[in-house]
Order: C-alpha cells, then sequence, then structure tokens
C-alpha cells in the first residue's frame, strides 16, 4: 500500500516542468526506481530533386514524439547488479512504439548479459545530426531500392522489429568488449523489395556482432564486425537464387575528446548479394556547433540484373544548439540543415536511381525531463 501511495505521488510531480532530468521514486538499500525521458519537437523543410525526371518535390510538416523512461536499479552486497529500462515513445501520428525495453544482470565495472530490446555499440556515430538524410538509423527498413545505402554497421545493432537481443560485454581497464546477437526475422531490414525483387525471411536469422574499443586519455578506438550465421535466412520470393541475408560488414571508429571539442572519424564496408557498400564520415561537436560529411558508395554487379556499376552518395549536415532555454538546463533548440547529392555512375539495368542535390532544414525543441 506504501509502494501503491508513493508511486501515485511521484506520477504526479512528473507532469509538473522540472529542470531536473528524471525523478527518483524508490531509492534504498533494495534498489533504486525512477522516472524519466524527453520531449522532441520538429519543424521540417524538405526539397527533393530529380535530375533524371526532371521535377522538383518539395514539402513542409511538424513531427515529434514524447519518450518516457521506466528504469531500475538493484546492487547486491557481493557486487552484483540487476538493472532494467522501458521507454514508450509516443509520437504525433498517435502511433505508441517502443524504444528500449530490456533486462540485465552481471558484476559491477566488470561484466554484464543484456537481454530484450536495445542499442549495442554504435560504430558509426554521426555527432549532432540534428537534420540527417541518407544515413542509417538502426531498427527497420535501413535498406531501400533506388535510395543511397550508408552503410553504418547497424544492421545487428539493435531494435529490429522481429527480433530478440542477447548481448555478453566486459570491461577490462580501458578496454571494452561486447558480442551482441540480433535472433529472429530480419527481412524488415529491407523496407520493400532487394534488387527490385519481393524477399522473406524465415524467422531464423543469427546475426552476430562484436565490438572491440579502446579509451587512452581522450583518444578512443573501436572494431567491429558483423555477419548473418544462418544460411538462407532471407531469399526472393519467386524462388531466384541468393542468400539475401549472407551480409558480412566491418567498421572501424574513432574519437578524439578535449573540453568542448569532440572529433568522429568513421569506416565502414559491407559484402553483400551482388553489391558491396562503403561508406566514410567525419563530423565535429565544438561548443554546440557540429559539422559533418559522409561519403558513400554503392557497388552492384552485373549479375544482380538490377545494376551495373557504382552510385556516389555525398552528404553534409550541420547544426547549433541555443542550451538552457528560460535557464531551463534541460531545455534545448536545435537549427540543423543537410545538403546530400546522389550520383549515378554504373548502368541501370531496372534500377531508377533518382540523381540531384537534395536539402532541407529543422527547428528542433528538446526537453529532458
Amino acid at each position: 500500500m506504501n509502494f501503491f501511495k508513493l508511486s501515485i505521488t511521484a506520477a504526479a510531480v512528473v507532469t509538473s516542468f522540472s529542470t531536473m532530468a528524471g525523478i527518483n521514486i524508490i531509492d534504498n538499500e533494495k534498489g533504486s526506481f525512477s522516472i524519466g525521458g524527453d520531449v522532441e519537437f520538429d519543424l521540417n523543410y524538405q526539397e527533393k530533386t530529380n535530375e533524371v525526371a526532371g521535377d522538383n518535390n518539395s514539402h513542409f510538416d511538424q513531427t515529434g514524439r514524447i519518450l518516457i523512461e521506466f528504469a531500475g536499479e538493484r546492487n547486491t552486497d557481493s557486487g552484483y547488479l540487476l538493472k532494467f529500462k522501458a521507454q514508450p515513445l509516443m509520437d504525433t501520428s498517435g502511433v505508441v512504439n517502443l524504444d528500449d525495453s530490456w533486462f540485465s544482470f552481471g558484476a559491477k565495472d566488470s561484466w554484464e548479459v543484456k537481454l530484450g530490446r536495445f542499442e549495442a555499440y554504435d560504430m558509426f556515430p554521426v555527432g549532432q545530426d540534428t537534420f540527417l538524410e541518407y544515413s542509417g538509423n538502426t531498427a527497420n527498413d535501413l535498406y531501400t531500392d533506388n535510395a543511397g545505402y550508408m552503410y553504418q554497421v547497424k544492421e545487428g545493432r539493435g531494435r529490429g522489429g522481429q527480433t530478440g537481443q542477447l548481448m555478453y560485454s566486459q570491461t577490462f581497464g580501458n578496454l571494452y568488449t561486447e558480442v551482441s546477437t540480433m535472433i529472429g526475422d530480419r527481412s524488415d531490414l529491407f523496407s520493400d523489395t532487394y534488387h527490385g525483387k519481393e524477399i522473406e525471411g524465415s524467422g531464423d536469422s543469427v546475426i552476430v556482432r562484436p565490438v572491440v574499443a579502446y579509451q587512452m586519455n581522450n583518444f578512443r578506438i573501436a572494431a567491429s564486425m558483423e555477419a548473418n550465421l544462418v544460411k538462407d535466412a532471407i531469399s526472393f520470393v519467386d524462388g531466384s537464387e541468393g542468400d539475401v541475408g549472407n551480409r558480412t560488414g566491418y567498421g572501424v571508429s574513432a574519437n578524439y575528446t578535449q573540453g568542448d571539442l569532440s572529433v568522429n572519424v568513421n569506416a565502414a564496408y559491407l559484402d553483400a548479394l551482388n553489391e558491396a557498400d562503403s561508406s566514410l564520415g567525419l563530423n565535429v561537436l565544438w561548443k554546440g556547433f557540429g559539422l559533418g560529411y559522409i561519403y558513400g558508395v554503392n557497388d552492384f554487379d552485373a549479375d544482380s540484373g538490377w545494376h551495373d556499376g557504382k552510385i556516389e552518395v555525398k552528404t553534409t549536415y550541420t547544426s547549433y544548439e541555443f542550451a538552457d532555454i528560460f535557464d531551463v538546463e534541460d531545455f534545448s533548440i536545435y537549427i540543423g540543415a543537410y545538403h546530400t547529392n546522389l550520383t549515378d555512375k554504373g548502368l541501370s539495368l531496372t534500377s531508377n536511381f533518382d540523381e540531384g542535390d537534395d536539402f532541407g532544414g529543422r527547428v528542433r525543441f528538446k526537453y529532458l525531463f
């Protein structure tokens, strides 16, 4: 009964405007439980130019969401810990989604086992990406036919719609290691088709993604790879030959941080069915100002019957954070913009890549509570 009364009181406090990021509801010798989250709303403008078709497409809209985070942790006298996190996500379209939902256990500052839905180590950090196109996030619909694919070692990072996740991580001083997996149907990696053909998943994908990272004072370097261990886990519906799920990727990432300065340099390469993708990225963040550049190449084999040769995608993006609006520490307004260009240097067989310059701008309102 006391816990019930305490929860009702805390829920009332959460609805008030507070400059604190997160509120502890329970914090005693048995553990802690807190509620927090963030508010993020955007005003967006985009213009897309198709040089092949000779037309322009521009639009202005407003998007956003509210994330509520429930988190708990318990530490034992023998040095072990148990943690969980759940993050319901409610956006302005009326759809309720979910970011993280996981449970973990392990030894403090040593090893940890995590199960559920989460993001593993970021092997291609893009910095302050207030608005960035042609950059795959985690989760689903990363690969889209007729669009440039910026491979970023994220196909096995996590938050797949039909997959479960299991990860083991361990820290040895300045050395961090992890092995994460995604288990289940991973066909939702593709938004619709692969090389013009409809695909289907068997539900048996097992993607393994090991990471090794080392911190040296202000410098950190990490290396990773990811691969699907199950043959024919994703195949063509019409019975065409080819193991669509046979995708092996590699990545290296380096970061330098000194005071208000943070610099990321990333490189990634993917060997896939009748296609090889590579990406290079550089981004800098300094005193609220962010600037980044990503260069990507998709190289298709003629055997695909889809495309023969390369396409190049060059993307520049920038943003600035106006922090502590109204003297509220956790309320910021971001202004961001991007410009991207896709150039087809190959021979189109049945593909229809939209060559041209795309750009956009965004004003983001973000509040952490």
